[in-house]
Formats: structure tokens, C-alpha cells, sequence
């Protein structure tokens, strides 16, 4: 299974996300991922698929968001959309992007 490292996480974000993994009886790296998964949609093999249709990202629903929260958002809908207007198969260069960091 992959790793990733991530650098430079602000201070209140590393706190804000420990005090959930604590709420959900879960490690900080399975918090992590499950936040991943649910913000992406992708299935998780203990859980199966988190959700069956795209998470919403319209304005409106992120209007309850966190500023800094929907900022990535957006810019991930944006990816998404970019990737479809070129006719990208995601699901295939998130697999391609997987190989090559082997």
C-alpha cells in the first residue's frame, strides 16, 4: 500500500483533525484517509464505497464550509472539470499516477 507525507500542515488544521480522529475513536491516519475518500469518493475497501454519487460541490452547499475548506473544494470541482472537459479518464491516470510512484 502507498504512503504519503504531509509537510507543513498549519498547527490548528493538525489539532482540529487529532480532536476528530479522538471524537471517531480512530488513528490520526485513519481519519485522514476516511476524509480523503469521503472528499474524493472513493471507495474504502473496510467500508465499501463511501458514497454513490459525486459529493456536492456547488456553491451552495459550500456556502457552510470554512473559507480555507471550500477554497480546496473548488479547486478540486475544478480539477474535475478540467479533467473532463480534456476527456481524461480520471480513474485511469489516478491508477498511471499510482504505478509510476512505485
Amino acid at each position: 500500500m502507498a504512503s504519503l507525507l504531509i509537510k507543513r500542515i498549519p498547527p490548528e488544521l493538525h489539532a482540529r483533525l487529532k480532536q476528530r480522529a479522538a471524537a471517531h475513536r480512530r488513528s490520526l491516519n485513519s481519519e485522514t484517509i476516511l476524509l480523503l475518500e469521503q472528499v474524493l469518493g472513493v471507495p474504502s475497501p473496510a467500508t465499501g464505497a463511501v458514497t454513490a454519487e459525486e459529493p456536492d460541490l456547488s456553491e451552495a452547499a459550500l456556502a457552510g464550509v470554512e473559507p480555507a475548506v471550500a477554497a480546496r473544494l473548488r479547486a478540486l470541482r475544478e480539477l474535475g472539470e478540467s479533467l473532463a472537459n480534456r476527456g481524461v479518464d480520471f480513474n485511469q491516470w489516478r491508477q498511471d499516477a499510482a504505478e509510476s510512484r512505485r
